[in-house]
């Protein structure tokens, strides 16, 4: 699912911080329309939105996921990343430099170049304009046309970019593998390198703010900041690595791969490994977690798209598709 170098532990477990009620019990039974397994997943509203995942599928719903209907793409590619400005234009990225794109809800997508064969792991818009896509080997894109034509910014350094995402225009976040943490105040001209005080690897990054931002990744780490990244504080999560010889398996439950955080208000989300749903109730001051049923629990969870309102969609391993909203969970087809 990843591409890791040098210390890249990817652990199924779980994290502990309390208990989270789970709802609609007899929802959770309802097996996924999708097979696939799936990276991301991007909703425009409770109704419309969007999941891509292995081989080049997109899935599309018009009824918040009771049912998906799956919309043919110009590729085989594993797709990682999807996201939409509006209800007709949208992007997926993934394997091998693919970017394709739709004008018409999905109806037709299109191969858009990239000028490059690197894995592309996620595409965010800070705009309906301004976009921008990271992936291997340091690769970064910019489109300042609504994703028609990319610029190369790359960084300099052979470093994995995993997430990024920008609070608006100007200020954001790009996040990858050892510990690295880069922001920008001025749209993505410069990148200050920042440190988090660990050589951990980060999968997710979101910006709630210019100065606001939350950081997750291996062994169930997660960090934020509240000074635009001059200090960090890890909310869970240790950050020394450790060797595999030294960690027992109760350790590794208590510490899932993390590799999606979004906060909307009070509501906040991080999916990881092994089932795993970190869910905050203030902000993302403090997290608790809970996993799935037993049918689901080795599954891992790769994203999530939450709205303003504090719902969202969570996809994941072999079609793996199902609602939060603040303490509940229920899977999208009843």
């Amino acid at each position: 699912m990843f591409f890791l170098r040098g210390c890249s532990r990817r652990l199924i477990a779980g994290a502990l911080f309390g208990s989270v009620s789970v709802a609609g019990a007899a929802d959770l039974t309802a097996e996924s329309q999708i097979v696939e397994d799936l990276y991301d997943a991007h909703f425009l509203d409770r109704s419309r939105g969007w999941t891509v995942g292995v081989f080049g599928a997109v899935y599309h719903t018009t009824d918040g996921g009771k049912s998906w209907n799956l919309q043919q793409t110009p590729t085989i590619q594993h797709l990682y990343g999807v996201a939409f400005t509006d209800e007709k234009t949208g992007l997926a990225v993934g394997r091998s430099g693919e970017i394709v794109r739709t004008a018409d809800g999905g109806a037709t997508w299109n191969r858009v170049p990239s000028g490059t064969e690197k894995h592309l792991f996620q595409v965010k818009f800070a705009s309906p304009e301004i976009g921008w896509i990271v992936g291997d080997w340091g690769v970064v894109l910019h489109t300042r046309d609504g994703g028609n034509s990319w610029q190369d910014r790359s960084l300099t350094e052979d470093q994995i970019i995993y997430s990024v995402d920008f609070a608006d225009e100007t200020h954001g976040w790009m996040v990858g593998e050892f510990g690295s943490i880069r922001y920008t105040a001025d749209g993505g001209e410069t990148w200050a390198l920042q440190n988090a005080g660990t050589q951990k690897t980060f999968f997710g990054v979101e910006a709630v703010s210019s100065a606001k931002a939350w950081a997750v990744g291996i062994d169930g780490l997660v960090v934020r900041t509240q000074d635009a990244g001059q200090t960090w504080q890890i909310q869970h999560g240790q950050a020394e690595m450790a060797t595999f010889e030294n960690i027992g398996f109760m350790e590794l439950l208590r510490n899932p791969g993390l590799y999606d955080v979004q906060i909307e208000g009070n509501a906040g989300y991080i999916v990881g490994d092994t089932g795993n749903v970190l869910v905050s109730l203030d902000g993302g001051e403090t997290w608790a977690t809970e996993q799935l049923p037993a049918e689901w629990r080795l599954s891992w969870i790769r994203g999530l798209s939450v709205l303003p309102t504090g719902w969202g969609m969570v996809v994941g391993a072999q079609g793996l598709t199902f609602e939060v909203e603040g303490k509940q969970m229920r899977f999208s087809q009843s």
